[in-house]
């Protein structure tokens, strides 16, 4: 496949020649030998830059020359629904600035980036993004720091690193919608009532419920942050079935 992209390349039908890259960084070394790439596609975002070694990624490419182009800088909306004490810990120090605004500058900051992707629901979001980048400051030592002690604190609350791909709900012989169930469960763990997590749940069909896990590990292959979902989605139900 490379060998005929590259041949497009030369005849000037692909003007940047690139990948993105789900995977280990043992795999991404093996990756960046192939061709002499214009870009290389990472999940870059404060939170997965240790959680999923997104660093280390990152500093493969980087030492290459190669440009970045940022996916999943608010991780699938994880960085903009803040829990209450990682809220409180952004707003302490930097009491303007929104999540999103904090995430996309965090993501844009890294040296070597050249492009920060990011979903939007709405105007109001496209807005807002677009006001991040029109008159953009790359974020201070003292920022980062400060984005460091918010990943602190959402990792020690407990939340599935889930960035809802839903890579995983393609290969499930079940159908079971597990995007949606680390969703809620990660909101429960942050407020931790169970009424919510038993209410939100019940919101989901029979069909797309964790109790239809037959363990046959297929999400696991497909998963790009190596989660154990057949032992994510028990742990739900066993605490879904205990509210």
């Amino acid at each position: 496949m490379v060998e005929e992209l590259a041949k497009l390349k030369d005849e000037g039908l692909i003007k940047y020649f690139g990948f993105s890259f789900h995977g280990t960084p043992e795999i991404l070394q093996e990756v960046v030998k192939d061709y002499n790439w214009d870009f290389a596609q990472l999940q870059v975002n404060y939170l997965d830059w240790d959680v999923v070694k997104a660093h280390e990624q990152y500093n493969i490419v980087q030492e290459l020359g190669i440009p970045v182009t940022v996916m999943e800088p608010l991780r699938g909306g994880g960085l903009v629904n803040l829990s209450e004490k990682a809220m409180a810990k952004l707003k302490e120090n930097y009491p303007n600035s929104s999540p999103a605004e904090f995430g996309l500058r965090w993501a844009a900051s890294q040296k070597n980036v050249v492009t920060v992707l990011s979903g939007m629901s709405n105007l109001t979001q496209m807005k807002e993004n677009i006001a991040t980048f029109e008159n953009f400051t790359p974020m201070s030592e003292e920022e980062i720091k400060v984005a460091d002690e918010i990943a602190k604190i959402i990792q020690s609350q407990g939340e599935i690193n889930c960035t809802a791909c839903k890579y995983c709900m393609e290969v499930c012989p079940k159908g079971i919608n597990i995007p949606a169930i680390f969703s809620l469960y990660n909101q429960y763990k942050v407020t931790n009532s169970a009424f919510h997590l038993k209410i939100y749940y019940e919101t989901l069909s029979e069909s797309e419920r964790a109790n239809n896990c037959i363990k046959c590990g297929l999400c696991n292959k497909n998963c790009p942050q190596n989660l154990p979902i057949p032992d994510l989605l028990a742990q739900v139900q066993k605490d879904y079935e205990k509210a």
